[in-house]
């Protein structure tokens, strides 16, 4: 099967980006009210190749660097959290996707080249019961953000002793509308059901397969993407968002301040208090940005060396990419109260922004106690608290 022949950059899917700003800015309240990605903006991003980043070139993907995805939620964050959010996490299921056996990829994209996978990492009474050839699946999978504009989805399935990514044909299950959040309100992260669905062998990718080297979808798609350690990478694909809110909420919060007066007639611009603010939480920002692209650059230029990714490189980069939305979240902080009580209007960008990125730092990959604490563990030489890495 022919890959593109019309394959973009990743300058040219970050200036698609670029042009879509002005629209999700003013179409961001809208997909808050909605709580999911409006359809024409999910067919916007499937046409500008958004969705195809990671996706194996043998299925009409890019296979486009790692960290292209991180660089799409940054981009499109600056204007609505939610897309930023929903664009670079189901751009990054097709990665996972091309990690699967060649029975599992030919049914996701052998008729399509343009489907898209969503995900659960959060099984809820999961049961499986053995068949001839696979498993018979039950159970309710939550937070899969975007699966309303998907057709397939990868969720963990537990199978003691081991745990497995699961593909699933959404056409095969039900989806629960149950998304109702004070952040990210617009990416329809709903519930997915799933009862009495049978799941063939080859839908079924042993956690363990993907801790780096090849893959069983190395087998058809030798690029480096598919020989990745994929939970040591997986929060590229959520902390773009982060970088992409804060910088969208500096601009803003920056952009009001020339014209801003206090109660007592002075230009709340004129403040020291205020450039001391402005310079920290900016200089927080681009101190994430410069981490998350060396870990990045420090990454590709491993993978395509065939070098090995030791332990205290799995958990620093999971360290780093938390710390790095610690430090937009700091700035977020920092600056919010710049925008004084219009700033909490509900019709004002900088109070989405800050809900939005407070909902960043709410999932488990920008969750420093469990990040930080498992990188502190390897580096004092006791074992892994995630012996999945």
């Amino acid at each position: 099967m022919e890959g593109s022949s019309a394959r973009p950059t990743a300058g040219e899917i970050i200036a698609r980006a670029s042009a879509l700003l002005p629209e999700l800015r003013k179409r961001a309240e809208e997909t808050e009210k909605l709580r999911r990605l409006p359809d024409d903006l999910n067919r916007a991003f499937a046409a500008a190749g958004f969705y195809k980043i990671m996706q194996p070139a043998r299925y009409g993907g890019y296979e486009l660097p790692l960290g292209t995805q991180t660089e799409l939620g940054a981009e499109l964050g600056r204007a609505c959290g939610s897309a930023a959010w929903v664009a670079s996490i189901i751009s990054c299921h097709a990665w996972l996707g091309g990690m699967f056996p060649k029975e599992a990829q030919d049914e996701i994209w052998g008729s399509d080249q343009g489907a898209t996978i969503a995900s659960s990492f959060m099984p809820v009474g999961a049961k499986t019961e053995r068949g001839a050839g696979g498993y018979r699946v039950s159970g309710r999978w939550r937070f899969s953000s975007g699966v309303d504009h998907c057709q397939w989805a990868v969720v963990v399935l537990p199978v003691p002793p081991r745990a497995y990514f699961a593909l699933l044909k959404l056409a095969d299950c039900r989806i629960e509308d149950v998304w109702h959040s004070v952040g990210l309100a617009g990416t329809g992260s709903n519930d997915i059901v799933v009862e009495n669905v049978f799941l063939a062998e080859h839908r079924l990718l042993d956690m363990d397969a993907v801790r780096g080297g090849p893959s069983p979808g190395s087998a058809v798609n030798p690029h480096y993407l598919y020989r990745l350690p994929l939970l040591a990478c997986f929060t590229f694909n959520i902390v773009g968002s982060g970088l992409g809110i804060a910088r969208g909420l500096s601009e803003a919060v920056l952009g009001g301040l020339k014209a801003q007066v206090s109660r007592a007639g002075a230009k709340v611009a004129e403040h020291q208090s205020i450039h001391l603010r402005i310079a920290e939480a900016l200089a927080e920002i681009d101190a994430a940005r410069a981490l998350v692209f060396t870990d990045r650059d420090e990454i590709v230029k491993k993978a395509e060396a065939g070098d090995e990714f030791t332990l205290l490189d799995r958990v620093r980069y999971r360290r780093d990419m938390c710390f790095a939305g610690r430090l937009c979240l700091n700035a977020v902080e920092r600056l919010f109260p710049i925008a004084g009580a219009q700033g909490l209007m509900n019709d004002q960008p900088v109070q989405r922004l800050w809900r939005d990125m407070r909902a960043v730092s709410h999932h488990l990959g920008m969750t420093w106690d469990i990040q930080g604490s498992l990188y502190g563990a390897v580096a004092l030489g006791l074992p892994s608290p995630d012996t999945k890495i």
